[in-house]
Order: structure tokens, then C-alpha cells, then sequence
């Protein structure tokens, strides 16, 4: 019989429900009459693109409309230009989340401090934020040739003049409809949302000279925001990790203007067993026709990710040198020069996100896939032969061909609901032109609820869409 694979990553709050983890793989939904309904293809690889000089962690890129990229890595502010960095301005913090956005003629950078570096686009002359109305931001954002900011630890937001740089002190307002304050914002589709912990305002341009933002009527919503850095902008909407009055820990999209929950149990489960939560950032970006929403909890040390395509949430982890795992290394993003790029999370290194690479900038990732549970009204199976429906033939892009090792890939299962994994069992995925290669394991046994896992490391193209199981019922 064929065994399907359609399902996203996570065990939900007891195993006998589903063990589901998929790990640095990403589904895609097959056309019909596919042999398959669908296809789980590996995470690209990093890549690595440029190294940005200085110390500390990336914690900015941003391309500006003219097209030029800025990184901000510790406490210095760079450009690229030409395949070199160049210094542009000291930052008042060396690490954290940093926000930036330009007008077509200025670019600001803000970091929650009073210290926000404005660098002209046009000369990359630098000079900083500042007079009476200044009072320092998390966020900005532009809307409307405006510039528009957050007062940190208030209700309060306000804007420089139009196409400006500068702040009238009398040019603010406050997001009123709750008493909390704001903790994140977000500029889409020419509207402000004003996230607090437990509420949600929208404001828009009425045109007014004096007061050109008003709250929009019937958009006031009793869902928050958790964590900050969380939100994001992705495929026509907005993301983020909510609360609400009576608890939080779910990621939403707004619909319209409602908020639609887009996690599932297993992902909440998981994110209820984390100790911090507001620390989670967000990073989005598009790639052969997903788009993904990746959601990192830095001190948890763990990296979820949404496809919208498949609305399917999987983990991704990056393998470190003693075979434990960590965060994906990503800690920014940019798309430039038609390349998805990410910055890394302790270093100064940009990646490529590379569908073609197989290898995080030289260390193997893991990819790792539990099959759903196999029973028989409680009998016990035996089971008598498991051929994994995969690409074949893909070799070792680690090696030339003339010296290629045959990549390797491991069954292991469980006979106990997912909970123990006692026994791995390795197969050959093939040399390059192996075509015929079956990837197959005989005599595994027997068990009344058995759980198969596919996992390999190997530095090739890796697609699983299933396997075809060879069992026997037994009697009692």
C-alpha cells in the first residue's frame, strides 16, 4: 500500500495524536494527476555571498529604493558598494533589532534610541534625527511622503513633514482605543496598524494638513501583539505572533481586518513550551512560487516557517559541529540583485538562500520526516518490506563524480507512539545516473502502532513524496 505523506511538522500535546516533525523540508502541493498529491523538497542551503567587516551580529539589511543595500552589523552602520562595505556611521547599541525605511531621498535607521542615523541617498552623506519633536523610535515606516514613528513605551506615534527629516512637536497623535501601549507598527496597503499587547488600531491618511492620520472606524480589534519584532508584511497581508486578554502564543494574518489564526496546535504546543516568546522576530521572502514566514525564537533557539502555498508550518534548524541543532543562522534578510540573502545571527556573514546548495555554508543540514501512525484496530503488523518513493540518483555534490560516495539516507521507527527511536537502518540514495536505485529496507519487524521516520544528511537534491509499506495483520 502506498503511505502518503501530506502533512506540515510538530507533535501535538500527546504523541498518540501525531508525531509529525518535518524538519529543513518544504511541501509543495503536486498538480492533479501527479502520482503523488504531494512532493517535500529540501530548504535551500546557505550559501555564502559576502562578509561584512566589524564585529558582532547582523542585525539590519534593507534595500532602499534607488537600489542601494545598507547592513548594519554591532554598532556600525555599512553600505554596499561594488562588492565592498563601506563604514557609514556608529550606531548607539551593538546589538538587537533594528528597523529602517527611506523616502526615495533620505534613509533612517532606528534601534529604540534616541541615536537614529539618517544617510542621504543621493551623496550617502550622514547626519542623524534630532530637534525638539525627535523623541526616538522601534519602528519607522514611510506612508504618504511621511515618515512615521513609534514613541517607545507610550500610546503615542508621530511623523516628519512631508518628504522630510524633521519633527514638528505638535505632529503626533495616540492610538487611544485601549489603554495599552503601542509595542509594534506596520505600514500596508497605505494603512498604519498600531499593535498593543492586547489591541489592534488602524489608522489611515485623511489628507488633513494638521492631522493627516485618522483611526479607521470599524477596525479596532481585541488582539495584540506578543512579540514586537513579530510582525511582517507577506503575500498581501499581515503576520504576526498574538495575545489577547485571555492568553497568546498563536501566529495570525489579518483577513480584511480581522485576525485569522494561522498556527496550528502542534506549533502552539511547542511555542507554550517556550520559556521566552517576545523575543521572536519574523522574516519573510519568495522563492519559485512560495512564500514563506519564518518565525525565530531566538533564546528557545528554534525557527519555524509557514508556507503559504501549502499552509503547511515546518521547523528549521541549523546543525552544529557536536550534532545538536540550533536557529536557522538567519538574523536578516534582503532580497537583492535577484538573490534572497540573510545575514547571520553571530557573525557578519551574508548567505545566499540557494535551492541548489545542500550545505549551510559547508556544515550538513539535517532533513528529517515522520510518516503518519500505521495501525490495524490494535493488531499487531508485520512488516515486511518499506520502499521510500524519493528522487533517486542524485550523488553527492560534495565530490566530483569520478570520487562521488553515495549519499546515504536512514529509516528509523517506533513502536511506541513516536516516543523512543531505537532502531536506524542506513540506504543508498544513488551516484548521479543510478536511475534504477530502489530505496528499499526488508524485515523490520513487527508492532501494533508503528511510526516511520526519514532522515538523511546528505549533500544532494533530496524530494520525498512517500512509500509503498509491504505488511502482514497478525491475530491478536
Amino acid at each position: 500500500m502506498r503511505i502518503p505523506l501530506t502533512t506540515g511538522a510538530g507533535s501535538t500535546r500527546s504523541k498518540i495524536a501525531g508525531t509529525g516533525r518535518m524538519v529543513n523540508l518544504y511541501a509543495e502541493i503536486n498538480p492533479q494527476g501527479s502520482p503523488a498529491p504531494v512532493t517535500y523538497y529540501g530548504t535551500p542551503g546557505l550559501k555564502l555571498w559576502s562578509t561584512v567587516p566589524g564585529d558582532g551580529p547582523m542585525r539590519l539589511q534593507f534595500v532602499a529604493s534607488n537600489g542601494t543595500q545598507f547592513a548594519a552589523r554591532g554598532s556600525k552602520l555599512y553600505r554596499y558598494n561594488a562588492g565592498t562595505w563601506v563604514e557609514l556611521a556608529t550606531l548607539a547599541t551593538a546589538k538587537g533589532r533594528m528597523i529602517a525605511a527611506d523616502n526615495g531621498t533620505s534613509a533612517v535607521f532606528v534601534d529604540g534610541t534616541l541615536n537614529a542615523p539618517v544617510v542621504a541617498l543621493g551623496t550617502y552623506a550622514v547626519s542623524a534625527m534630532s530637534g525638539d519633536g525627535w523623541l526616538g523610535a522601534n519602528f519607522v515606516f514611510f506612508i504618504n511622503g511621511r515618515f512615521v514613528f513609534n514613541k517607545p513605551g507610550t500610546q503615542q506615534f508621530y511623523w516628519t513633514g512631508l518628504y522630510a527629516t524633521t519633527v514638528d512637536p505638535l505632529d503626533f497623535a495616540s492610538a487611544e482605543g485601549s489603554p495599552d501601549n503601542i509595542v509594534s507598527m506596520v505600514v500596508d496597503h497605505l494603512e498604519l496598524w498600531l499593535f498593543g499587547p492586547t489591541s489592534l488600531e488602524i489608522f489611515y491618511d485623511s489628507g488633513d494638513v494638521d492631522a493627516p492620520f485618522a483611526r479607521m472606524q470599524g477596525a479596532f480589534n481585541e488582539v495584540g501583539c506578543i512579540a514586537p519584532f513579530s510582525v511582517n508584511r507577506l503575500d498581501n497581508t499581515i503576520y504576526w505572533l498574538g495575545r489577547d486578554r485571555n492568553g497568546g502564543g498563536m501566529v495570525f494574518r489579518a483577513q480584511n481586518y480581522q485576525p485569522q489564526r494561522v498556527s496550528d496546535h502542534a506549533l502552539e504546543t511547542a511555542i507554550a513550551s517556550y520559556d521566552t516568546v517576545d523575543d521572536a522576530f519574523s522574516w519573510t521572502y519568495q522563492q519559485e512560487g512560495h512564500t514563506f514566514f519564518l518565525l525565530t525564537f531566538p533564546t528557545a533557539k528554534k525557527t519555524w516557517c509557514f508556507d503559504v502555498a501549502s499552509n503547511l508550518w515546518h521547523e528549521r534548524e541549523y546543525r552544529l559541529p557536536d550534532n545538536t541543532t540550533t536557529r536557522h543562522r538567519a538574523n536578516s534578510h534582503a532580497y537583492f540583485d535577484g538573490k534572497n540573502l540573510v545575514g547571520d545571527f553571530e557573525n557578519g556573514n551574508i548567505y545566499e538562500l540557494d535551492l541548489d546548495t545542500y550545505t549551510d555554508d559547508g556544515a550538513e543540514i539535517l532533513r528529517l520526516k515522520d510518516f503518519p501512525h500505521i495501525t490495524n484496530s490494535g493488531y499487531r503488523q508485520f512488516f515486511r518490506k518499506f520502499v521510500l518513493d524519493c528522487q533517486v540518483a542524485v550523488g553527492n555534490a560534495g565530490l566530483p563524480v569520478s570520487g562521488e560516495v553515495d549519499p546515504e539516507i536512514w529509516l528509523s521507527w517506533s513502536d511506541d507512539g513516536g516516543n523512543t527511536w531505537p532502531s536506524t537502518l542506513v540506504q543508498k540514495l544513488g551516484k548521479v545516473g543510478e536511475y534504477w536505485q530502489l530505496v528499499q529496507w526488508n524485515r523490520l519487524g513487527m508492532g501494533r502502532d508503528r511510526v516511520f521516520r526519514i532522515s538523511t544528511t546528505a549533500n544532494a537534491k533530496i524530494a520525498f513524496q512517500g512509500a509503498f509499506l509491504e505488511a502482514q495483520s497478525g491475530t491478536s
